[in-house]
């Protein structure tokens, strides 16, 4: 278990699967393409998406919702901090609130 883990979003330029090879989180950026939501590398490509931007479609950008990003913590903290072992019990129930 490493003391340190690197969170990004897919704006960084790192795409899933680097990310999983250098050991980085990628959380992945919503963006709708004529009302229809995406998610950066997960549900699209990146030559998808020039293909739909190619041809006029609607693209609108977004963040991530407050849920992805703490299920992204969870993840994170899951793999790299003991939680339990870390912090006194009403610590951990606040966190968890």
């Amino acid at each position: 278990m490493g003391k340190v883990a690197i969170v990004t979003d897919s704006n960084s330029g790192i795409t899933q699967a680097e990310g999983k090879k250098m050991g980085i989180y990628v959380l992945p950026m919503p963006f709708y393409i004529n009302e229809e939501l995406f998610y950066e590398d997960i549900t699209l490509t990146q030559e998808e998406f020039y293909e739909k931007l190619a041809g006029d479609a609607d693209i609108k950008t977004s963040q991530p919702a407050p849920g992805d990003v703490m299920d992204m913590w969870d993840k994170v903290l899951a793999v790299h901090v003991r939680l339990q072992s870390c912090f006194p019990r009403t610590m951990m129930e606040k966190y968890r609130s």
